[in-house]
């Protein structure tokens, strides 16, 4: 039975409880019937560690105790998703001063203002409405779930933690690992604090790997 700690790989899909609609998935046959795959994702099973939050902290407590070639289905509250719709994060502005930005709204665009990534909603006359609630806020979830296997070769363990900490994918980086000390090259740069932390929780998941970045 899984427990806290343990890598896994694990296959996904993430749907919207009242529409059917699939949001996400490591699928690409799914991605593509869909009318959702992105060329530049990569849609393949994902390598993460059960109890440290590399997927939703709901999912990821209900992977404890499952077993590998389990396959089941979650449905999540907006409690267990991504949260409650909060009105505050709904933002009425002024369509001339987007303009003036050179932004020129309409419903469904999305735009990034002092950090927070918003959703158009609508626009009327001179103003536009902005929502910066998370896009899936106020949702049901369904997810269908399998753990393919579990992951015991240390490199696997390292790239699991360059994606879900870092998010690198294996075109970001060049990884060698012999006698348990790893280095890896990156081909852009990160800052050193960033560096630290990936450090320190490697140890602390992978105790017998020394690692370089």
């Amino acid at each position: 039975m899984l427990k806290e700690k343990d890598f896994i790989e694990i296959a996904y899909t993430g749907r919207i409880k009242e529409t059917n609609q699939v949001f996400d998935t490591t699928d690409i046959n799914v991605a593509k019937k869909e009318n959702i795959y992105n060329e530049n994702f990569t849609y393949i099973p994902r390598i993460i560690c059960v109890g440290q939050k590399h997927i939703l902290q709901f999912i990821d407590k209900n992977l404890i105790g499952k077993k590998v070639n389990d396959s089941f289905i979650l449905e999540l509250t907006p409690e267990n998703g991504f949260g409650l719709k909060d009105q505050n994060l709904v933002k009425v502005v002024s369509t001339n001063e987007l303009r003036e930005q050179k932004i020129n709204p309409f419903p469904g665009l999305q735009l990034n203002a002092s950090g927070l990534l918003g959703t158009v909603r609508s626009v009327n006359g001179g103003r536009t409405t902005i929502d910066f609630n998370h896009p899936l806020a106020g949702k049901n979830l369904v997810y269908e779930i399998k753990i393919n296997k579990l992951i015991t070769e240390n490199k696997e363990k390292l790239v699991g933690l360059l994606n879900n900490l870092l998010g690198l994918n294996s075109k970001d980086y060049e990884l060698k690992l012999e006698n348990n000390k790893a280095e890896v090259n990156l081909k852009s740069k990160i800052p050193e604090n960033f560096k630290e932390e990936f450090k320190k929780k490697v140890k602390e998941l992978i105790p017998e790997l020394e690692t370089n970045i």
